[in-house]
């Protein structure tokens, strides 16, 4: 009897085991990542990670508010070559950057490029240079 209610015990607690595991949220987000003369453009969906590292070529703050770009970010990259986002001044959370679409960045359409699959997101910069 007693090996009896220790063998369904025992079942009871291994069928607990074999459960599928809950599904866990996978992170998602398009990220432009500036420290000095580097950057990095990320774009992170469903836990896999594109990574672009390049050279910051020029980064415009425009003082204005007047104008509803605050930042200009222009970076080059072997892949995708000169890209640039903008960060809006009014509308917009701090940080919150758009990837200029092909008509501006035009070798987004290159066979090595994979950040045109960023074009429809909203960017996150962060900008580390001081």
């Amino acid at each position: 009897m007693q090996q009896m209610l220790m063998t369904i015990v025992l079942l009871a607690l291994l069928s607990g085991c074999a459960q599928p595991q809950i599904e866990r949220p996978q992170a998602n987000g398009a990220y432009l990542v500036i420290e000095g003369e580097q950057a990095w453009a990320v774009l992170v969906s469903d836990g896999h990670r594109i990574e672009e590292v390049g050279v910051v070529l020029d980064v415009v703050r425009l003082p204005s508010h007047h104008s509803n770009i605050a930042v200009s970010y222009v970076i080059e990259t072997p892949n995708c070559g000169k890209l640039q986002w903008l960060t809006e001044r009014h509308g917009a959370a701090e940080g919150e950057t758009t990837l200029l679409p092909a008509s501006f960045n035009e070798q987004l359409s290159k066979p090595g490029c994979v950040l045109a699959q960023g074009l429809s997101r909203t960017w996150t910069a962060l900008d580390y240079s001081g």
